[in-house]
């Protein structure tokens, strides 16, 4: 595949990309993240049927179905209605930098007796169902899985993304809008895939630094909770999770400090990612 004049074009017979435009759409922008999502539809046919209706006020840049078959619906440099309410660290109002790619996937699953079922009723067999502990709840339910074509097709999406604009992190629907949204669900490899695309070899998180000087680390994600220290200005953390708009983090070290491990919570809006 390459980009030409916005849109992706395939460079070999075996893959499949088409342009399916949709008028739901903002204006003019340059991106710098990637987004990823699931349906959570019926099919992929069903999705982009529904990313062109004007009653949806949603749309996404790309959408991949189950054979990695590649449907994208907005050119690159224009706004496609897919994050919504979003906030990543000190950023938010994703749709404004951000391309959207949607992979076909129902989503979670609901199980009655020993059979899987979709929100809109759709049964599935086992063989498709993960277990698994969504990042941002305490207990575990089902999810679709994704299969490796569709993973494939989003990576080399990614990479070409990647090579032909300044793109800085690639997150999950579920980053940007914890609690509100769960795609893609701990059933997509996020965290192998984007070591992959940035090339770690090794479990190293991402790196922010302090924004605004005595920064309480707290012991919960709230203001509620207790302060366990005060970090200087352009103190540098590496993040674990996230939270409501918290990050739990790990303090690498600071001048002046003992050495000891020190983790907690930072509000999300006094960091910048390094």
């Amino acid at each position: 595949m390459k980009i030409v004049n916005q849109k992706l074009s395939k460079t070999l017979a075996s893959e499949t990309v088409i342009f399916t435009a949709t008028s739901n759409k903002g204006g003019e922008m340059v991106p710098d993240s990637i987004i990823i999502h699931f349906t959570a539809g019926r099919s992929s046919e069903s999705s982009v049927a529904w990313f062109r209706d004007p009653e949806a006020k949603a749309s996404a840049h790309i959408v991949i179905d189950r054979e990695g078959k590649i449907t994208q619906m907005v050119e690159f440099n224009r706004k496609a209605w897919h994050a919504g309410v979003s906030r990543w660290a000190d950023r938010s109002g994703f749709n404004n930098f951000s391309i959207g790619i949607e992979l076909d996937n129902p989503g979670r699953l609901t199980k009655v007796n020993d059979r899987f079922y979709s929100w809109f009723g759709k049964e599935y067999p086992k063989e498709v169902v993960v277990e698994a502990k969504h990042k941002h709840e305490k207990s575990i339910s089902f999810w679709h899985n994704f299969t490796e074509k569709q993973i494939d097709s989003c990576f080399r999406i990614c990479k070409l993304l990647m090579e032909t604009y300044q793109i800085k992190d690639i997150l999950g629907h579920d980053d940007i809008a914890p609690f509100r949204k769960n795609d893609p669900g701990p059933a997509f490899p996020m965290e192998s895939f984007r070591a992959k695309l940035f090339g770690r070899h090794d479990d190293t998180g991402d790196i922010y630094k302090i924004t605004e000087n005595n920064t309480n680390l707290r012991s919960g994600a709230g203001t509620t909770f207790e302060s366990m220290a005060r970090l200087p200005l352009n103190t540098e953390v590496e993040f674990i999770k996230s939270k409501s708009g918290w990050f739990y983090v790990y303090v690498l070290k600071t001048p002046g400090s003992s050495g000891e491990p020190l983790y907690g919570w930072v509000s999300g809006s006094l960091l910048k990612k390094l």
